[in-house]
């Protein structure tokens, strides 16, 4: 406290030592270096609030991201979930249900070749081919036992259609690849 005492007798005797003129001077110059001192003071608060603040913004933003992130991996999941409940109910027996189904339709399938299993991407779904002709059929016995052998059960798929026309009769003959999918036994447990 002494230390302030003495620098203020010291500012003053200095003053004191001062002109008119120059004591007027040094007066005009005092409320300038206040402004100036506040102006820089205001300005750094200024420029560190505008920091913080484009920060939090920034941190909101990802937040945000991550929930939405969060939000698609759900659904993703949900998806994953219902495709893998669907493969893991369909050990279907894809000779006897495409026999069934052309019975139902009305069909003959006159040669049917089994293709056997085959492991897809990482090994965890099998796919169970298996390719067969239609001979002397109409379009829309076609187009009703392709899609009665799609619609179940289990995950069954058309996927190669070869058709052959025969304008003379208005049949067609027709080459099917016909593919079930389930679930692989490690993939089950």
């Amino acid at each position: 406290m002494d230390a302030i005492k003495q620098a203020l007798a010291q500012l003053q005797a200095r003053f004191a030592a001062l002109t008119g003129r120059e004591q007027k001077l040094v007066l005009a110059l005092i409320p300038v270096f206040i402004a100036v001192v506040l102006f820089v003071l205001i300005f750094s608060f200024n420029n560190s609030a505008n920091t913080i603040r484009k920060r939090t913004e920034n941190k909101l933003q990802q937040l945000n991201a991550a929930r939405e992130l969060a939000g698609n991996f759900s659904q993703a999941e949900g998806k994953r979930r219902a495709a893998e409940q669907l493969l893991s109910q369909g050990n279907v027996r894809l000779i006897s249900a495409l026999e069934q189904k052309a019975q139902q339709n009305g069909l003959q399938i006159p040669s049917m070749t089994p293709r056997g299993e085959t492991p897809l991407g990482d090994g965890r779904i099998l796919e169970t081919r298996v390719d067969l002709t239609l001979a002397d059929v109409s379009v829309r016995q076609t187009v009703d036992f392709l899609s009665s052998v799609e619609r179940g059960p289990g995950v069954v798929k058309v996927t190669y259609l070869r058709l052959e026309p025969r304008p003379a009769q208005e049949n067609l003959t027709a080459t099917v690849n016909v593919s079930a999918y389930r679930l692989g036994q490690q993939a089950q447990q």
